[in-house]
């Protein structure tokens, strides 16, 4: 199974941890910074895309990824929007409109 991981901040970590257990999960990670948390913590070495997902791209980018599952990791898009005032609500509002507009199955951590 191919799995697609959005954000590799904390739930995304944990939930790399425990995909890392099954052999038959191919896990692609992207991440809007080259040094989120799974890496930090030696869980992955690198992600492999470099990139703000978002609504208006999240499609393009499955098409090239060809993942079976995505996962999103919340904590992920509220590591810089969360610490302003409605900042949680917003982040929120994003990953539920990106889950609208995904042609693939989505999942949030």
């Amino acid at each position: 199974m191919r799995i697609w991981l959005i954000g590799a901040d904390q739930k995304g970590t944990e939930a790399l941890r425990q995909l890392q257990k099954n052999a038959n999960f191919e896990v692609i990670v992207s991440d809007s910074i080259e040094q989120p948390k799974a890496v930090t913590e030696g869980v992955i070495a690198k992600v492999d895309y470099v990139e703000q997902v978002s609504s208006v791209n999240v499609n393009k980018l499955a098409r090239r990824i060809r993942p079976d599952l995505i996962l999103i990791d919340p904590s992920a898009g509220q590591r810089n929007i969360g610490r302003v005032t409605g900042g949680s609500a917003f982040s929120e509002a994003l990953l539920n409109e990106l889950i609208t507009v995904s042609e693939y199955a989505c999942l949030l951590l």
